[in-house]
Formats: C-alpha cells, structure tokens, sequence
C-alpha cells in the first residue's frame, strides 16, 4: 500500500463566508420580533373587526370569526412564551460567573 498518493490530494476549499458582525445580527434579531409584533397585532385587529362585523349582523359566517380569534390567541400565547424564554436567557446568562 503505497503511503505517497495521499500527500497528493489538495484539500477541500471552502467559499469565504462573510460573517455577520454583532451590529447586524442584533438589527436583523430586532426587525424579526418587530415584524412579528405587526403580525400578532394585525391578528389581534383582525379579529376585533371580525368581532364587531359579527355583532352588527354583518358577518353571518361564525367559522370565520372563531378562525381569526384562535388564530390571534395563539400567536399571542406564542408570543408569550417567546417573552418569557427570552427573560429566563437573560436572567440566566446575569447569574453567570465571570
């Protein structure tokens, strides 16, 4: 078995990646939970107006707003629980030692 052939092969070349810095990681994390508040709000408007559509006798499809108020009350339920992992990270990573 001949040990030479190996020291032959080039190695794999990887394309260079531009890393994000801090700074843009951090605006990227925060228009991904401010576009997430818009949907949950929107959801929450939504089903208001559903809501008060259906009390004025203009709505006559109930599916349709019980769809829309589910749909708002989990997204905000998950919203919720988002919130609260986010506080306990942080709560955590303050309890480490340095």
């Amino acid at each position: 078995m001949e040990m030479s052939a190996i020291s032959q092969l080039t190695p794999i070349r990887t394309a260079s990646v531009n890393k994000p810095t801090p700074a843009e990681v951090s605006q990227e994390f925060s228009s991904f939970l401010s576009d997430a508040m818009t949907k949950v709000n929107e959801a929450q408007i939504e089903s208001s107006n559903l809501g008060l559509k259906y009390a004025a006798g203009e709505l006559t499809d109930l599916h349709q707003l019980t769809v829309a108020g589910q749909k708002a009350t989990v997204m905000l339920q998950m919203t919720m629980q988002v919130r609260n992992k986010m506080i306990e990270s942080y709560q955590e990573i303050m309890r480490m030692s340095i």
